[in-house]
């Protein structure tokens, strides 16, 4: 585990000038967290906020925080192996009421992102390419989706690369997991009626 004097060597600097921003190791990391959490946010706003398609903007936000997160790897995975360190959903702010200062603001970033994400999904609904269901609560289930995708990686549980694990979270996220072969002719996209999309959506709970 690295000591406060050592990462002082590395960042070019004597321990005590560290000690005039941070009171020791784990509030320095806390820092760190926050400004790459807070790098993040505003990479994917970036995304949102470019021409496209609102499916396009979303596979933009989606591959460029697995991206980011991917090229900060090494930094996170020393961070949740410290000692002191926070666990994976901890670091994201998502305690029930966090007392720590840090926490609160990593839940409202954390929150930011929720919020991004689910501008973007009403677009898709607004635009008609994405089924009307309540934007936040959609965009909570992305992003966690996404956190534990992330969750795997930062631990090196995952055995495909950033961009093959973006890419079938976003094919699951969209199309789901049903084969669509399977499906009914009257369930096909093409084909479906509103009486039909209903009883189609609810078809993977209730067959035999």
């Amino acid at each position: 585990q690295a000591t406060l004097e050592e990462i002082a060597q590395r960042a070019g600097m004597s321990k005590a000038t560290i000690y005039l921003y941070y009171k020791n190791k784990d509030d320095l990391f806390l820092h760190v967290v926050e400004d790459l959490v807070e790098t993040a946010i505003t990479e994917t706003a970036q995304a949102a906020e470019a021409p496209g398609t609102p499916l396009e903007k979303l596979a933009r936000m989606v591959r460029g925080k697995m991206a980011f997160y991917e090229r900060e790897r090494e930094f996170f995975h020393i961070y949740l192996n410290e000692k002191h360190g926070l666990d994976f959903n901890e670091k994201h702010g998502l305690e029930v009421a966090p007392k720590d200062p840090h926490k609160r603001l990593l839940q409202d970033m954390y929150r930011q992102g929720v919020d991004r994400l689910a501008n973007v999904l009403q677009e898709g609904m607004d635009a008609g390419v994405l089924r009307p269901m309540e934007a936040r609560r959609l965009a909570f289930f992305l992003q966690e989706m996404m956190s534990t995708v992330l969750g795997q990686r930062l631990q090196g549980k995952a055995k495909t690369s950033v961009e093959e694990d973006a890419e079938q979270l976003l094919d699951f996220f969209l199309h789901g997991a049903l084969l669509v072969e399977a499906l009914p002719h009257k369930c096909a996209p093409t084909t479906a009626s509103k009486a039909a999309k209903s009883f189609c959506i609810a078809l993977p709970y209730t067959r035999s």
